[in-house]
């Protein structure tokens, strides 16, 4: 495997457009609609743009309005095909604090089953080791995605509890530290 960590890129935006066209979302909670899609397509650098400068707010899965945390994407290439994304938030604020936590990353459907989740959140946990001051990391997941909770155990993630998840009703999650240091 060859593949890597990368900034977002134009040189990967045909793939990007092609795996939100398969199912890729860049939110677990509100999957991509064929206008987001469109949109992206449309205007990619400006899209880059976006990810380089994000707004310092957030609509939240409530449609309540929350500040951003600071955070750090990476896109998972390999040659010029993107994989998959992984970000970690620089800090917690009490919504992620319940749910989300400081790393989320998210494959393609053509690329799932392959290991890259777990490769993208080692490599992750390696660049926030090098270049954040946090000691340890907060991850959730959904209790209905037992791969995520494989990727995060497999990585060192620790449980700390089963919760209700805040904006889906009936949903469950868990709630894991990985010790950084």
């Amino acid at each position: 495997m060859t593949a890597a960590l990368v900034r977002p890129d134009a040189r990967y935006m045909a793939s990007f457009v092609e795996a939100m066209r398969e199912g890729y979302s860049r939110d677990t909670l509100r999957p991509e609609t064929p206008e987001t899609i469109a949109a992206v397509a449309a205007d990619p650098d400006g899209f880059l743009r976006q990810l380089a400068d994000p707004p310092a707010t957030i609509v939240l899965p409530d449609g309540a309005l929350g500040q951003r945390a600071p955070e750090t994407l990476l896109w998972y290439v390999d040659g010029d095909e993107f994989l998959g994304s992984v970000s970690v938030r620089h800090a917690l604020n009490a919504a992620l604090s319940q749910w989300g936590g400081h790393i989320g990353y998210s494959v393609r459907p053509s690329a799932q089953g392959r290991g890259y989740a777990s490769a993208m959140l080692a490599g992750m946990l390696d660049h926030v080791r090098a270049n954040l001051p946090l000691d340890r990391v907060m991850l959730t997941a959904n209790l209905k995605n037992p791969a995520s909770i494989r990727v995060i155990e497999k990585n060192g993630g620790v449980l700390q509890d089963t919760i209700p998840h805040p904006w889906v009703e009936g949903d469950r999650g868990r709630r894991y530290w990985i010790a950084l240091r």
